[in-house]
């Protein structure tokens, strides 16, 4: 019987370490960034339909975002021909650094290979991923990795971490586009921090934590500086900010404390605060 319905969870993810080592000839920055999915996910149905729809109950989602972008893609480079029906519902902020948008994009893949083409190799859906959006590969891949190229290489599998996290979206959604232009115009100062780390957890985390856009992000949202300062006063092992902000998180050895945190920072000001663990 064919398949006519999925129904997929999409994880957020956060960027433990971020390094900006190079730029393209088209303007692209070339990462190395280490990334887990998180606990926290938007929920996803996909069926078999006329046209292509996508709805969603955010009202900041366009119609047109990389949901369609990914069912449009699926279908022309594999040269099939369909219909089909997303109903996205957000769990993940919007804007935030933390690749919902992405996510959403490469679990929408996963749908429609279940509907349509179950026999399509991985090597092939991850070539459509990477033409969607620089992180869609690294969700597709579905767990935690090292990432590089624009996003779209994966460099090495990471091993699990038994940690908990909190994490705080100070309400007002970021540019990445904004964030990586700025970049580029020099606003930050070179750092010399491009270097493998090989074992995971380190010994500090205060040592290994690092992203390369929080210095121009903190510009756009100074709130940034402030919530990792928060953080470190609740007892967290490390703070640092996740992909091109604003949403930053504090590493925490314990649920005890990290729910200690959470309860504490939960309807302060009109931030958005989440207790996750990686995965």
């Amino acid at each position: 019987m064919v398949r006519r319905r999925v129904h997929l969870r999409a994880p957020a993810k956060v960027n433990i370490r971020l390094e900006i080592v190079g730029r393209r000839e088209d303007g692209y920055h070339l990462l190395r960034t280490w990334i887990y999915p998180i606990s926290l996910w938007d929920e996803m149905v996909v069926q078999r339909g006329e046209g292509l729809e996508v709805s969603c109950d955010h009202p900041e989602i366009p119609r047109e975002d990389l949901c369609f972008k990914a069912a449009l893609l699926f279908f022309e480079e594999l040269g099939l021909r369909g219909g089909v029906r997303i109903e996205l519902k957000k769990g993940i902020p919007v804007g935030a650094g933390l690749g919902g948008g992405s996510s959403d994009a490469a679990a929408v893949l996963k749908a429609l290979r279940l509907l349509w083409a179950p026999e399509l190799p991985m090597e092939e859906l991850m070539k459509v991923a990477a033409k969607v959006g620089a992180d869609v590969p690294f969700f597709l891949v579905g767990g935690a990795a090292c990432m590089g190229g624009i996003g779209e290489e994966l460099i090495a599998p990471l091993p699990p971490l038994d940690l908990w996290l909190v994490l705080v979206h100070p309400g007002e959604p970021l540019s990445t586009a904004e964030v990586y232009r700025l970049h580029g115009e020099g606003l930050t100062t070179p750092r010399g921090r491009n270097s493998i780390f090989s074992r995971l957890p380190p010994k500090r985390w205060e040592e290994f934590l690092y992203n390369a856009l929080e210095e121009v992000a903190q510009r756009l949202r100074p709130s940034i500086a402030v919530l990792k300062e928060l953080l470190l006063r609740e007892g967290a092992q490390g703070v640092s900010m996740s992909g091109s902000g604003p949403t930053v998180f504090g590493i925490f050895s314990s649920h005890q404390q990290a729910r200690r945190c959470y309860e504490r920072l939960k309807g302060e000001e009109d931030w958005q605060v989440f207790l996750v663990r990686l995965l």
